[in-house]
């Protein structure tokens, strides 16, 4: 009433103090008598946020109280009076005036708050509305506060049902008790999230599998939290996991059955376990092709269908009839969801066993169907494509089988047609499996290996079997059951039951089935005794005169290469001592000249003599008649003098370098053969260094032996030649090591006689980078410590 618009509602407070102070002066009314009135005025414009105008209105009623006061000429008192209902007058005012002002704001602010809540709640809705998984919010016992659209969809079910039903209503009996401890540990805050795959239950009885995942919604003001629920669908899942190990489960009965009546009840039995069905039959085509019969059923024990076999065994069904009866005539997989709109004399039979849906897929071989398989359910069923379309293809994969199956009973069959072949043939006859596995042996092949049946099934022939497959993979042949068609000869020795040894020649054929894979083995035996062994003596005789030949090959390159090397060293030494003889002889020269000539010519004479040395200490040692002398030797003494002894000699320049380990023990060996050793190694590592090299010469304790090592910078020796330095009359003929000269007996003489103080010699070595060779002598036994003696 006082939100009048413009002029009429500024206007209205005034003419309100004007009528009130007319009355007043009309009447003669005491101020304090219209006071209330004035106040009223005063109150009304205060509701309005509009300062201005109450100042305005509390000043004009002000006046008319003053005025009233004066026209009635009263004591100063009622003056006083007319003052204080002023005062009062305009603190209540004010007052007034500032709390609506307060209180519209708070109503302002509150209108704000709702109407982001509701934005909030609306987006929420939405949120909810455009998941694609069923999204819900429950209190601790179930009851539902909000679901989506998608989660009553997945329950088949409106909104509102789901509502009034609850989160443990719709679950499946099996799981309702988890998911109901799950709401109590929740709602004691014992955990905050809980997931699980469960079942619930569709309007129509049907179970879905769900992923079902629980979360405590903190709420500080409840004493309970709340629980959001979130659901996906996991039915397309579960049914192609299903589908798979179905087909696994299938494949590996047919895989291990050998016939159909063997393979029949676990193959029922896993299509109904994987697929979720409580019984299964298999029909087959029988009476020319006029007529379905049970041949083979299967059910769970907890179906409780026993009452269906019998009736249906006594049905001859013929295409077009019922489920099954269409499936034939179509030869396409099909299903029936609902028996009870069915009323042919099978449905009949199947609704008196409590069974509600049914589904039919042809077994199919060589492009006819031979049979078919119904699977049956006592619960709701709505089969997919998918389903049908794995099903068609099993029942493909049932029928090879089947095909497969009655191929090899009759290939079993016809083998019995044979037997007087084999048992009259004048050769070793046997049949074998594609295992390896020996069916038949005949009477000739028993006697030529002196052998029962058992006995060659359990020892001679899985020896012979051995013995066919390593001849066959020397000769480079497919072993004996990798499927042979070749029908090539393979010849191996076998033993007789008797104790004699035999060549037999083995030719192995095999034989396919109708699919052209193979079936069976067929081995003919022959004893090729005579033969072979007059073979093995011309190829052993063959053997000896090629080994003799290689040999005489081998001395006679050793001799040229012998010949070669000594001649060329003879030469070059006698080449020096004649030239420098006949300098001297002719006279003329200073005696500083015919010392350095008579050293010139001692020096090429050494040479000669170590030559004409190490040909004799090689031949002693290779025909035993050389021997050591075992002392106790400082090895660190006979490296020293080794390497100053080469420092004084060396034409190269070289620096030598030393790492003796002081603490090193005695060894025990022959002192001179040892320097022999020793020279010929630092000898070889000077030559083999450029000037400016270094020869490290270095020894430790390695258990019971002592290892020395000669270490040089100097062009290091091939890969390819590594394995060879050891070996008489060899030298590296590649890049500069060429121009060097050398016997090639030094590294034979070195490593014969470190074998003989027995110990071990090898080299380490690296193109551009230098060599290491490395030798062992043994400690001798009194000086060696406890672990080294115990390592002796």
């Amino acid at each position: 009433m006082f939100r009048r618009p413009g002029l009429v509602r500024r206007a209205t407070p005034y003419a309100a103090i004007a009528a009130v102070l007319a009355i007043a002066l009309a009447t003669g009314a005491s101020s304090l008598v219209v006071f209330p009135l004035f106040a009223i005025v005063v109150l009304s414009v205060a509701l309005f946020d509009d300062r201005p105008q109450l100042f305005a209105v509390g000043a004009a009623s002000a006046l008319a109280i003053l005025v009233i006061s004066v026209a009635q000429l009263g004591p100063t008192s009622n003056l006083a009076t007319a003052v204080f209902e002023v005062t009062v007058l305009g603190v209540v005012g004010a007052s007034v005036q500032e709390v609506v002002r307060h209180a519209r704001e708070a109503e302002g602010s509150a209108e704000k708050k709702v109407g982001e809540l509701e934005s909030i709640d609306h987006r929420l809705r939405l949120t909810l509305e455009a998941a694609t998984i069923g999204l819900g919010v429950a209190m601790a016992d179930g009851r539902w506060v909000e679901v989506n659209q998608r989660l009553a969809a997945m329950l088949g079910r409106s909104r509102e049902d789901v509502m009034q039903a609850g989160l443990l209503d719709v679950m499946a009996d099996t799981d309702r008790g988890i998911v109901g401890d799950a709401l109590g540990k929740l709602a004691r805050r014992e955990i905050v999230r809980w997931e699980s795959e469960v079942e619930q239950s569709a309007r129509d009885g049907r179970r879905i599998p769900v992923a079902l995942a629980l979360a405590a919604i903190s709420d500080s003001g409840s004493s309970e939290p709340l629980i959001l629920v979130q659901e996906a669908d996991i039915s397309a899942r579960k049914r192609l996991d299903a589908m798979r190990d179905t087909v696994v489960a299938v494949r590996q009965v047919i895989v291990t059955a050998n016939s159909w009546d063997q393979a029949a009840p676990a193959l029922l039995a896993s299509l109904c376990t994987h697929l979720d069905w409580d019984a299964a039959q298999y029909w087959t085509v029988e009476g020319d092709r006029h007529a379905l019969k049970l041949r083979s059923s299967w059910h769970t024990e907890a179906s409780n269908v026993d009452g269906l076999d019998d009736p249906a065994r006594n049905l001859s069904i013929e295409a077009g009839g019922g489920l099954v009866g269409r499936v034939w005539q179509s030869g396409v997989a099909a299903a029936m969801d609902d028996l009870a709109a069915n009323d042919f004399e099978q449905a009949s039979a199947e609704r008196r066993a409590g069974l509600r849906a049914a589904v039919a897929f042809p077994v199919v071989s060589a492009g006819a169907t031979i049979g078919l398989v119904e699977l049956l359910a006592r619960g709701v069923k709505h089969t997919e494509n998918d389903l049908l379309s794995m099903l068609s293809t099993t029942g493909v994969e049932i029928g090879q089988f089947i095909q497969r199956a009655e191929t090899e009973q009759a290939l079993r069959r016809s083998e019995a047609d044979h037997r007087a072949i084999y048992e009259h043939s004048p050769i070793g006859i046997a049949r074998v499996t594609s295992e390896g596995e020996l069916l038949e042996g005949n009477r000739a092949l028993l006697h030529m290996l002196e052998h029962d049946l058992d006995a060659m099934r359990s020892q001679a022939w899985p020896d012979l079997l051995r013995a066919y497959d390593q001849a066959a993979g020397r000769a480079r042949l497919a072993p004996l059951l990798a499927g042979i068609t070749d029908q090539r000869s393979v010849q191996v020795r076998a033993a007789t039951g008797g104790g004699r040894w035999l060549w037999l020649q083995l030719t192995a054929t095999s034989i396919p089935d109708a699919t052209g894979r193979p079936e069976h083995v067929l081995v003919m035996v022959e004893d090729v005794t005579t033969v072979r062994e007059t073979q093995d003596r011309l190829a052993e005789a063959l053997d000896s005169q090629r080994s003799a030949n290689a040999t005489l090959e081998k001395l006679d390159r050793t001799k040229t290469e012998f010949l070669s090397i000594v001649s060329h060293e003879f030469r070059t030494a006698l080449t020096g001592i004649q030239g420098f003889s006949e300098l001297i002889r002719d006279g003329g020269l200073e005696a500083d000249e015919v010392r350095a000539y008579g050293g010139y010519i001692f020096n090429d004479a050494d040479r000669v003599n170590r030559l004409i040395g190490d040909m004799l200490d090689l031949d002693r040692m290779e025909s035993g008649r050389m021997s050591i002398r075992v002392t106790d030797v400082d090895i660190n003494e006979v490296m020293s003098d080794v390497m100053t002894r080469a420092g004084s000699s060396s034409a190269v320049v070289v620096e030598f370098k030393a790492d003796l380990d002081p603490r090193l023990p005695i060894v025990a060996g022959d002192r001179d053969r040892l320097v022999q050793v020793l020279s010929n190694l630092v000898n070889n590592a000077v030559k083999y260094s450029p000037d400016g090299g270094t020869v490290t010469l270095s020894t430790r304790a390695e258990g019971a032996f002592a290892l020395m090592s000669v270490t040089d910078t100097g062009l290091g020796i091939p890969p390819d030649e590594i394995g060879h330095v050891f070996e008489r009359f060899r030298r590296v003929r590649s890049g500069a090591a060429q121009s060097i000269p050398g016997t090639g007996l030094g590294l034979t003489i070195v490593k014969q006689i470190v074998e003989m103080h027995g110990g071990k010699i090898w080299v380490e070595s690296a193109v551009g980078h230098g060599s290491a060779f490395h030798f062992t002598i043994p400690l001798a036994k009194e000086h060696a410590t406890p672990l080294q003696r115990r390592h002796a």
